[in-house]
């Protein structure tokens, strides 16, 4: 008797667990939050990289407080194939069509690779050459 109940019960959980894993539903996975892609982006939809940005991924755009005590705003700052390009608006002079990628980087990794005056982080820009 007692083996038929320990048997039940392994079936049943057998089923269940067999059940739940069917019934899930089945999701794309999810692309990287930190990178957009070229693929993304898409060819001709936007016309600077500006306006890709911010309609895929509108939060890397965004200053996140003051830099010091003081109270002084600071931006987000861009780099194009590693080199150093201001804040955000000059996204807007790059083509979004020759944009290969783009990443955000935060402000830790940024300041290691680049130095200070990356207390926001970076986009980096990697263009088609």
């Amino acid at each position: 008797m007692r083996r038929s109940a320990r048997g039940a019960l392994l079936l049943a959980l057998t089923l269940l667990e067999h059940g739940c894993a069917t019934s899930r539903p089945s999701r794309a996975p999810r692309g990287r939050s930190d990178l957009l892609t070229a693929e993304e982006i898409g060819g001709g939809k936007w016309a600077n990289a500006y306006d890709a940005i911010q309609a895929l991924r509108g939060r890397w755009l965004q200053s996140r407080g003051p830099d010091t005590i003081l109270g002084v705003q600071g931006e987000v700052q861009v780099r194009v194939d590693d080199m150093r390009m201001g804040g955000v608006a000059a996204l807007r002079n790059i083509p979004a069509v020759d944009v290969a990628y783009a990443q955000f980087i935060d402000p830790t990794t940024a300041a290691a690779r680049w130095g200070p005056g990356h207390a926001h982080g970076a986009i980096y820009v990697s263009t088609h050459r």
